[in-house]
């Protein structure tokens, strides 16, 4: 295994000192066409790229009326939404996620190229949607130019680098909800600052029955900041700074006092309350030129929550009594190091792309009132190729490979990876492609995985990186205002690292290694009617499934059980009329399974759903009114054995002010 290591890093090396005797890569010109980035670590046409691909413009995103990343992801076709908090906000550990094509925790999320992950979570629901230049979503496997957790897709966000006008923005709204910010800079610069608040209290859970007693959770005062930092030193040296919190307050309080119930409680009594604070610094500064680019980047994420306990229940005796204990946790998670590649042009059909990579990663936790002190780090390296090649106008073939290794680990938990990927790209003329890959995927264990000890959680220093295939068929289609994909897909994932809940002998959870398997289809159309209209619509269907070998979970040994989503549908209409603009977009989940500590449960469809307004009288002013959840419904939208529900609809008036 170390030869092969070695040899990967070295044939790397040999090939990126080599740039003396290729061609210097050309600089393409797309004109008006759509160019993705992420998908080859290159600009690509979204036409000609083997892959299920998303790609959201700041334009876009504005006529949305999204708040932030996660609003504008959770309505894209193929993702489903996994929210735990009111608003995208946070409880501790128990972060928002977007599941691409069923598979969960399998979803790298980078900010401008650099994964913004803390040991395996991400905090997209503090990124202010105004600080965003595009999105840019991979959907299947990336593993092999990215890394783990890059199984199911990968998420980067470009963040603005400059600004057409300066602007100042406040907003009000229902549930006592208010925001403001500003955006200000050049053509070289750019400081976006915004905060948002909503101040209503709401109940954002099912109630909980205990002892004879009706337990529910209250949520108020959550709140969102993020500032945006970038710009260029020179035509060579971009860099980039992005701070976000995501704060909120959680109360657990005596709703109802039933037949059995014994304790010294009444119904308002405060059972205990929390304060969950996120907070994440993520900074880069990027060499670039027409062949190279070199990231250099140091993420620094804090997670701290404090409380009081007001009461405690015992399950032998099945009686209330007074707690008054404190409550407080707090953690660090820290990533620094460097991400380099290299094109070159081999031949006039032939482009490579090659380069390493390697960071250090950290755990922290803190001596508190509910843990005890704990640090774990480890060193991931990675050496990576692809070669892009054209046998003839029609045909095009891309090959790649990573090899992924871990040093320095706990107890000496090191891993390493080797994948391959492959696809054939037929192009039926310039706007009209089919194509075919396979892809190898992997995702390593994080330190907290195998080691975090607290108290819901039990550590499994036993795990297994997950190791997996992605299969894909698709067909892409850009014809004047349409824009048509299609995309057939299976992934099969063995030993995918899952938390599993557990009853006895205490409620706990434990990451156990599980197989995944998932077989779908999207399609999705966009058209751009002219002047005036605009549409998109999709449908996924598809059947994600995992397999226990936990006995007392499963009635069988060895059974396939659903989970997640099965069908999605989503939709938007645009209309725009002289200085006025309307934008609606919902997306529709149903044959949904949550996860039990029994065999998993179906669960009610969720219906997301936005109108947005924007009126510019004139060059300086704008004036807008988002409505979210426009139907008000009280939609369950997590996938774990806890029902969390969305907030209710949600009016905001905003004022913009451009010099």
């Amino acid at each position: 295994m170390k030869n092969k290591k070695y040899l990967s890093m070295a044939v790397a090396l040999a090939v990126m000192a080599a740039s003396s005797s290729v061609l210097a890569a050309n600089v393409a010109d797309f004109g008006d066409e759509e160019v993705i980035v992420t998908a080859n670590r290159t600009e690509k046409k979204d036409v000609d790229i083997a892959a299920g691909t998303e790609v959201v413009s700041a334009e876009k995103i504005k006529e949305m009326g999204a708040s932030s990343a996660m609003d504008v992801l959770k309505k894209l076709n193929g993702i489903q939404y996994d929210c735990i908090g009111n608003a995208n906000s946070n409880m501790g550990t128990m972060t928002n996620d977007v599941i691409v094509r069923g598979y969960k925790d399998g979803t790298l999320v980078m900010i401008n190229g650099t994964p913004m992950e803390y040991r395996g979570k991400y905090d997209l629901g503090s990124i202010d949607a105004r600080n965003i230049e595009r999105i840019e979503v991979i959907k299947g496997n990336g593993s092999v130019l990215y890394g783990s957790d890059a199984i199911g897709g990968v998420v980067n966000i470009i963040l603005k680098k400059g600004v057409d006008k300066n602007s100042v923005t406040f907003g009000v709204g229902n549930r006592s909800a208010y925001n403001y910010g500003v955006n200000v800079g050049d053509d070289r610069w750019h400081i976006g600052y915004f905060k948002s608040m909503l101040g209503k209290k709401h109940d954002q859970c099912s109630p909980a029955l205990q002892g004879g007693a009706e337990l529910k959770y209250y949520t108020y005062d959550l709140s969102k900041e993020n500032l945006n930092i970038s710009g260029s030193l020179s035509d060579m040296w971009d860099v980039y700074y992005n701070f976000s919190e995501n704060m909120g307050y959680y109360d657990r309080s005596f709703s109802a006092i039933n037949a059995g119930y014994d304790g010294p409680f009444n119904v308002g009594d405060r059972y205990q309350t929390r304060r969950y604070d996120t907070i994440n610094h993520n900074m880069q500064a990027v060499f670039h030129d027409n062949d190279w680019k070199v990231s250099i980047f140091n993420n620094i994420n804090f997670i701290e929550s404090k409380g009081y306990t007001d009461a405690s229940y015992s399950s032998k005796t099945k009686k209330y009594s007074y707690s008054n204990k404190d409550y407080h946790t707090r953690e660090k998670n820290t990533s620094y190091g460097v991400d380099a590649q290299k094109k070159w042009t081999l031949s006039d059909a032939t482009r490579l792309v090659a380069g390493l990579s390697g960071q250090r990663e950290s755990y922290n936790a803190y001596v508190t009132t509910a843990g005890t002190s704990s640090s774990y780090d480890r060193n991931v390296w990675a050496a990576f190729a692809q070669v892009d090649h054209d046998f003839d106008a029609k045909n095009n073939v891309t090959f790649g490979a990573r090899e992924t290794w871990t040093t320095g680990a706990f107890r000496d938990q090191n891993y390493s990876n080797f994948s391959m990927s492959g696809s054939w790209l037929h192009k039926m003329n310039e706007e009209n492609n089919l194509y075919v890959s396979i892809a190898q995927s992997f995702k390593m264990p994080t330190y907290s995985e195998m080691n975090k000890d607290s108290d819901f959680a039990i550590p499994n220093p036993n795990l297994k990186p997950s190791k997996g295939i992605n299969y894909e068929i698709g067909w892409k289609q850009n014809h004047g205002s349409h824009t048509w994909k299609a995309a057939l897909f299976h992934i099969d994932v063995k030993d995918n690292i899952t938390a599993t809940w557990q009853t006895t002998p205490t409620k706990q959870y434990q990451y156990n290694n599980v197989d995944f398997r998932n077989t779908g289809i999207e399609l999705s159309c966009r058209i751009d009617g002219g002047d005036k209209w605009s549409y998109n619509y999709g449908i996924t269907w598809q059947h994600p499934q995992s397999r226990s070998d936990n006995a007392k979970k499963l009635t069988m040994m060895n059974e396939w059980e659903n989970c997640y989503g099965r069908l999605q549908l989503d939709g938007g209409i645009g209309y725009r009329y002289k200085k006025f603009k309307s934008n609606l977009n919902f997306t529709y989940m149903c044959s949904r399974y949550q996860s039990q500590s029994g065999p998993n449960q179906p669960v009610k469809p969720y219906l997301l759903s936005t109108l947005n307004f924007i009126y510019a009288p004139d060059d300086n002013n704008e004036l807008n009114l988002n409505i979210d959840n426009l139907l008000s419904r009280r939609d369950r939208t997590s996938n774990s054995s806890s029902d969390y529900y969305c907030a209710p609809m949600t009016v905001m008036f905003n004022y913009t002010y451009k010099f």
